[in-house]
């Protein structure tokens, strides 16, 4: 079995071997872009079309949310900047030829270069985890609207080695409104929408962690820098109470010498209640469950707009 730091050097040779990175982003403040169940898929469709298209250009991972996107590519700058521009195109003639009224007006993508290897790990993750944050009905392996169900996920392999429909070049025309799209073929799909493995490097992406157990701990566990490619984006980032939990354990006993928020006094358990709400938008019922503080007290810290 080889050790930690042969399998870490491994992780490091994938990352060497390629490059540059890139994380895209649109704004998370835009109007509502996918608003039902059929615009997701026409978004999937129409991503892995212009993928197909553009071949100089790998994406590791990708989420499509109700209103913004974000993309963990491979590429030239040049290549990456033109594949975005070709699918928001693509975007706005399917919409448009739909009779939709959806603003892309401002639709404006942002780029920032990776440089790391952890890094990159860290972009995958926060990718991957974007449409669980949202919805507290999901998890990074169910949400649909992205590559995140196919990492370190067998199940979600099993069905893409099984399924035998693909786009026809009909149906690639049809969410393209190109003829280009006409020569691309074996985009697979699993109830009519794309599937990720057909268009993105989801093996590269996991050579990446050290295995499925490394990527699962960076995925549930490494909280801070989540918070810090939010904050470097300008993104608001919420965190379920078990993430926030381990925050107040890791402060108690760092910053407090305690190892529990019962056991603080008062003054410490407002300087925490004021890390958790300024520093990761921890909600006011949040606080209180986390702090075990006087609702009157947390609402007199941080009042609640109406």
């Amino acid at each position: 079995m080889k050790n930690f730091n042969e399998i870490e050097k491994q992780c490091l040779c994938s990352f060497e071997q390629a490059g540059p990175y890139w994380h895209v982003w649109t704004p998370e403040n835009h109007p509502i872009v996918f608003p039902d169940e059929k615009s997701f898929i026409a978004g999937m469709n129409i991503l892995a079309i212009c993928a197909r298209l553009s071949p100089e250009v790998k994406i590791i991972t990708y989420e499509l949310m109700t209103n913004h996107f974000h993309l963990t590519v491979e590429g030239r700058r040049d290549e990456v900047e033109k594949m975005v521009s070709i699918f928001i195109r693509a975007l706005f003639k399917y919409f448009k030829a739909q009779g939709m009224a959806v603003d892309l007006s401002g639709f404006t993508p942002s780029m920032r270069e990776i440089k790391t290897l952890q890094d990159l790990r860290n972009v995958i993750v926060y990718n991957n985890r974007n449409g669980y944050i949202v919805s507290p009905d999901e998890t990074p392996f169910s949400y649909k609207w992205g590559a995140n169900t196919c990492y370190f996920n067998p199940a979600q392999k099993q069905l893409f080695a099984q399924s035998r429909a693909s786009l026809s070049a009909r149906e690639r025309r049809f969410f393209a409104r190109t003829h280009e799209a006409d020569t691309i073929e074996g985009i697979i799909t699993v109830d009519g929408c794309a599937c990720p493995m057909s268009f993105c490097a989801i093996s590269f992406g996991e050579s990446l962690f050290r295995g499925a157990s490394h990527y699962f701990r960076e995925l549930s566990r490494n909280i801070e820098s989540q918070k810090t490619i939010a904050a470097e984006i300008g993104e608001s980032i919420f965190y379920t109470d078990d993430e926030l939990f381990s925050v107040v354990l890791r402060v108690c006993k760092e910053k407090y010498g305690q190892s529990s928020p019962g056991l603080l006094p008062a003054q410490a358990k407002r300087e925490l209640a004021a890390l958790l709400h300024y520093d990761y938008n921890a909600g006011n019922k949040q606080i209180r469950r986390m702090l075990r503080l006087d609702p009157q007290i947390v609402a007199s810290l941080f009042p609640e707009r109406h």
